[in-house]
């Protein structure tokens, strides 16, 4: 069905490109006092650079209509991955032992307004171990106001922070 398409569409453009070719017709544009007489191969041909242009101008149009939106989608995910490239930098901190640069990388994903409850937990746990008891109370209380869909991870951690508790 493709090809029999394809096959119509070319046998019209051989038909009207031979009537463009031997036709010696002419289009009259009338408009008083004003009268423009074109040939009409010459009128195709700005016509059909003017649907182009056309074209051109609205799907200009359009695309600078969502480029407001596509620069929002691409700041966001940009942040995205800036907040789990500090989770990694966090969590490789913390296992290596680096305490300060574990509650570092947290906070600063923090301050960059990510929303997981991850980031305060590292955070209080890399307080936690550096007997920083105060801070590790002041990031628990930030992971206390985070939407009780991470509950489990939170309580391990507070429970966790109360066992090793060493003031």
């Amino acid at each position: 069905m493709k090809y029999l398409i394809s096959i119509l569409v070319l046998f019209a453009a051989a038909v009207a490109l031979s009537t463009l070719l031997q036709n010696t017709a002419y289009v009259l544009l009338v408009y008083p006092p004003y009268r423009i007489e074109l040939s009409l191969k010459l009128f195709v041909v700005l016509f059909l650079l003017i649907f182009g242009f056309g074209y051109w101008l609205i799907h200009l149009f359009t695309a600078t209509t969502q480029l407001p939106a596509a620069v929002q989608k691409i700041r966001l995910d940009q942040a995205k991955n800036n907040s789990r490239k500090l989770l990694d930098v966090a969590l490789r901190a913390f296992f290596e032992g680096r305490y300060a640069d574990a509650e570092k990388a947290a906070l600063r994903a923090i301050k960059h307004g990510e929303s997981s409850v991850l980031y305060p937990i590292i955070a209080a746990r890399a307080a936690n171990e550096l007997q920083a008891f105060e801070r590790r109370d002041a990031y628990m209380s930030t992971a206390q106001s985070h939407p009780q869909g991470e509950s489990t991870v939170r309580l391990l951690a507070a429970a966790q922070s109360r066992f090793e508790r060493k003031p």
